[in-house]
């Protein structure tokens, strides 16, 4: 009985060291994969663009030439900022002190002419239907006299020149009404036509001597900011030019005799100034044609480098002449811009998911997710700075392993692990 008991116990032992060791073979690869598995975060591939670019304070130098204004008053705009206008246009127009009342007359009159002509408008449409009316009834009542005049018919004839001459008269009246807003607004515009010759006599046109863009942002710096001051230009001077406030200029309508009000940009295209510290010139290489991102306009435009200064105190004075924008960058001196070195677009991913970056060779692995597994594969660097990186398939004849197997290609969409830190090779991902 004793021996039977230990057999019986040594069984229940035998199965459940069994079931210990299946319950270990199924919990613990599940332990690992929650343990080593919860912070993994994946991602998919996603097309984007990148550039790498060099941000600096930057100065527009043009050639432009200021109109003075013939006499003190009010400045009238007749063109508009950043306009295209030839030699003889009329740009802007001064009136005197004495025209301010005039003006003020002016404008009131316009809106008292306004209100007639409204005014007007209501009556020909209220009364034009009552003259439809009268005129139906009048030809109706001469064709009736045509009749009883046909038949001898006297008294019938006088009835109905009775109540013809009572529509004549009718209609007479009408037309009398109507008539009084025709002469109101035609005294108002007799009053603006006195009015605007009074003003006319009290104005003094500005005319372009040239042909250009048209600005009324005045800063100081038009005398000697020019093409032929760039040779000159050290690094002490430049950092002492101090724009005056544009706005505020732009914003004052009153001029000053003999003192700037307008200025023409000629010529069709102008200079991006900046200085440039050694490392960041080396950074730009032998590049000659630059595209620039003016980031006050939020626009791209392209140059080339016309005048690189020799080293002064480890920096350099660098002109970009270009032709675009010129109309949006009327206003514009002090500028920010962001010098484009390079730009590439593509299957674009974060830096931190690569590893083994070799960028002498433009290569690096990524690792991808494929049937919940982490696969390093290799790729082409098409263009990375220190955030982001386009990346390519590498070339199949570089991209085979030992016995000719390709590795699987990297396509939009696909997922990748964002931070490969201490992720493995075979790898379980949810």
């Amino acid at each position: 009985m004793q021996f039977k008991t230990k057999k019986k116990f040594k069984v229940r032992l035998k199965l459940g060291g069994i079931m210990v060791f299946l319950f270990l073979i199924l919990y613990i690869p599940s332990f690992i994969y929650w343990i080593y598995n919860k912070n993994i975060c994946t991602d998919v591939v996603r097309n984007g663009e990148i550039e790498q670019s060099i941000n600096i304070d930057a100065l527009i130098v043009r050639d432009e030439y200021v109109i003075d204004s013939p006499s003190d008053g009010i400045i009238v705009k007749d063109a508009q900022e950043g306009e295209k206008v030839r030699a003889g246009d009329t740009v802007a127009t001064i009136l005197n002190k004495a025209s301010e009342g005039f003006i003020d007359e002016l404008k009131v009159l316009d809106l008292r002419i306004i209100e007639a002509q409204r005014e007007k408008a209501k009556n020909d449409n209220f009364f034009s239907g009552d003259i439809k009316n009268i005129d139906a009834k009048i030809e109706e009542n001469l064709m009736s006299i045509i009749i009883d005049s046909n038949k001898n018919t006297v008294s019938g004839v006088k009835k109905t020149k009775n109540i013809l001459d009572d529509l004549i008269q009718k209609k007479a009246t009408i037309a009398g009404e109507l008539s009084i807003p025709d002469a109101h607004i035609t005294s108002l515009k007799a009053q603006k036509q006195i009015l605007q010759e009074s003003i006319n006599q009290n104005k003094k046109d500005i005319v372009a001597d040239m042909s250009g863009i048209i600005s009324f942002s005045i800063d100081g710096c038009e005398g000697f900011l020019n093409k032929e001051a760039i040779n000159a230009m050290t690094l002490e001077n430049i950092k002492l030019i101090e724009p005056q406030d544009t706005n505020k200029n732009m914003e004052d309508l009153n001029a000053v005799f003999n003192k700037p009000v307008a200025k023409i940009v000629s010529g069709i295209d102008y200079y991006i100034v900046f200085i440039m510290d050694k490392k960041c010139m080396e950074e730009l290489g032998e590049n000659i044609y630059l595209d620039i991102r003016i980031n006050d306009i939020n626009k791209v435009i392209d140059g080339n480098i016309e005048y690189r200064s020799e080293e002064m105190d480890g920096k350099f004075i660098v002109a970009i002449r270009t032709d675009k924008a010129l109309s949006d960058t009327a206003t514009l001196r002090k500028i920010n811009v962001d010098i484009i070195n390079s730009y590439c677009e593509g299957l674009k991913v974060p830096v931190k998911s690569l590893t083994d970056i070799d960028t002498l060779n433009m290569t690096a692995k990524i690792g991808l997710v494929r049937a919940g597994r982490v696969e390093f594969v290799p790729i082409k660097l098409v263009g990375i700075n220190k955030e982001f990186a386009i990346i390519d398939n590498m070339d199949k004849k570089n991209a085979s392993r030992d016995g000719g197997v390709a590795y699987p290609s990297i396509s939009l969409y696909s997922s990748y692990i964002v931070n490969p830190k201490n992720i493995e090779e075979g790898q379980m991902v949810n």
